[in-house]
């Protein structure tokens, strides 16, 4: 990656690093192999898609997003079909 055009300057992958750094820190997943945890923008696209079942406007998640047009809005939760959630039953097996 080249060197930061200003000392002050954020490089573009920071938030990506940081994410990891912190998301690894908190020990929540480390029960999934480093390279299958849950990344920055795959958090971010999931948060924006939870909005679109619960029919806030497109607009609202668009500038929630930081986005400057709705087309990358739309590019970020696409991947998000199944706008269901399938809870299943399960048992764990304990003695009283």
């Amino acid at each position: 990656m080249a060197a930061k055009e200003h000392w002050s300057s954020v490089t573009p992958d920071y938030l990506t690093k940081e994410f990891t750094r912190a998301r690894d820190a908190a020990h929540a997943y480390d029960y999934i192999v480093p390279i299958e945890r849950p990344t920055f923008h795959e958090i971010r696209a999931l948060g924006s898609w939870l909005y679109e079942p619960q029919e806030f406007p497109e607009e609202y998640v668009q500038a929630l997003l930081g986005h400057s047009d709705a087309k990358m809005t739309r590019h970020y939760q696409e991947g998000h079909t199944e706008k269901t959630i399938e809870y299943q039953t399960v048992g764990a097996d304990l003695k009283y």
